[in-house]
């Protein structure tokens, strides 16, 4: 009897085919979106198996020795992807260096996650135990929260691989300072060292001090030798009681675009099955009513049910954990972004209920896409963390093109552009969305059909 039983129940889960996919293909998926992002975290390395290289720009207003070893010496590491000047064009082939005004934008701006700047006169405590000297600044954004702590101690090995010639002869300054009084041998002896130090020589072919250059040495790493100042690229820095960015905002943003899906999904989707499954939706189709304006009028419905979803989450967000969303620009742009996610997110749930022929399937099929979706365009797990074609999936999503969206927004705005401006900063996402609206909704008629056959 227990075997028949288990047969029964084997061939009913093998006839549904979403219960399947719930129970044996989605986890596995799910696995393998994780593996891919956090597998390769300890890789190291650019490589295919290995985490993606963090993009740094570097700009160097030292313009000395120490500071350009020490760039050269970040450029090296394999975690970092590091660029001095814009790429070259057939308009510009040699590029200028960044300034710190260009490099500062483009971090606000979510192009890079930081810039490392080496201030004028960083070279000259360079090395100095008693401390004193130029910071090094990494403008970041705060919405990657490793960015700063990596660049940081890559700067620390870099100064330690790069330039140990110069912190020997530092360290021994001080310490003759202090009363260590080296004689004349001992310090021409530390002068035929530093080419050794710095990989110019090797023992027993040593160059003077006065020759050239060249070659990096190895070193271990070691902490403290340079100091950094993150400075947040959002924060306006001539206005010291600015407000800083939330990073509720950044969330936001994600975990409403993905509920709203699923409201979506559940909403104006299962009306219409249900509607069919009950005979409502024949008898309507009977009147003057023909498929076309039932399908608008239920997408226009529920993509005013998600404007008022989304709403309502925002200015919570505002009022609770004070996002800031009353000014201008992102009062305005969060009404277009909303207008556009609400629209393209119901038609998204027509379709869906066209592919589906019941509720039942609906659910599984909606959970199945949604969370997928969600795991990819960032919803579940920020993408700077992603490999770089992760990066590239995300952009066939909806989620993906959403969460930019409002993250252009309230995330990566600039302060001081209008509100012109603003707008067409967040155009590609907005008419990304509304081509969303105009396609899911054709996809969804020629489905529908078969309700008019019927």
């Amino acid at each position: 009897m227990i075997a028949t039983l288990l047969r029964i129940n084997w061939l009913n889960l093998r006839r549904d085919h979403v219960a399947l996919g719930l129970t044996f293909a989605l986890p596995i998926v799910f696995f393998s979106i994780f593996a891919f992002i956090f597998g390769g975290m300890g890789g190291g390395g650019n490589g295919s198996g290995g985490a993606k290289a963090t993009k740094v720009i570097v700009v160097d207003l030292d313009q000395t020795d120490i500071s350009g070893r020490l760039i050269k010496a970040l450029g090296d590491q394999a975690a970092l992807d590091v660029s001095t000047h814009p790429k070259a064009t057939k308009d510009e082939p040699t590029p200028a260096p960044y300034t710190r005004e260009q490099a500062r934008s483009l971090v606000r701006l979510g192009r890079v996650p930081a810039a490392v700047i080496f201030p004028a006169g960083f070279a000259d405590k360079f090395g100095s135990l008693t401390g004193g000297g130029q910071p090094v600044e990494v403008i970041h954004d705060p919405s990657n929260p490793i960015v700063v702590p990596t660049i940081s101690g890559l700067l620390q090995a870099a100064a330690m691989t790069a330039a140990p010639d110069v912190l020997m002869e530092k360290g021994l300054e001080q310490f003759d300072a202090a009363g260590g009084l080296l004689t004349p041998t001992q310090r021409q002896l530390i002068q035929v060292f530093k080419p050794l130090l710095r990989g110019d020589a090797t023992a027993g072919t040593t160059k003077s001090a006065d020759e050239g250059t060249s070659g990096t040495p190895s070193s271990p790493a070691f902490s403290g030798l340079v100091t950094v100042l993150a400075i947040d690229a959002g924060k306006r820095e001539d206005d010291p009681e600015a407000k800083p960015r939330s990073i509720v905002a950044y969330y936001a943003a994600g975990i409403g675009v993905m509920f709203l899906l699923f409201s979506m999904a559940n909403g104006a989707g299962g009306t219409l099955l249900e509607d069919q499954e009950r005979g409502t939706l024949e008898r309507v189709l009977a009147t003057n009513i023909n498929m076309t304006t039932l399908l608008l009028g239920h997408w226009l419905f529920f993509a005013l049910t998600g404007i008022a979803q989304v709403t309502l989450m925002f200015v919570w967000a505002a009022v609770v954990f004070g996002v800031d969303l009353w000014t201008p620009r992102h009062l305005l742009g969060f009404t277009v972004m909303t207008l556009a996610t609400a629209g393209a997110a119901s038609a998204f749930g027509i379709v869906l209920a066209s592919l589906c022929k019941s509720r039942a399937q609906l659910g599984g099929i909606s959970t199945i896409v949604i969370l997928i979706m969600s795991a990819l365009g960032g919803s579940m797990i920020p993408r700077f963390i992603m490999p770089a074609f992760m990066n590239t999936t995300a952009l066939f999503t909806f989620n993906g093109w959403a969460l930019d969206g409002y993250l252009k927004v309230f995330w990566y705005d600039d302060p001081d552009a209008s509100l012109v401006q603003s707008m067409i900063h967040i155009l590609p996402q907005v008419g990304t969305l509304v081509a969303m609206v105009i396609a899911f909704l054709g996809v969804a008629r020629l489905l529908a059909k078969r309700w008019e056959q019927s």
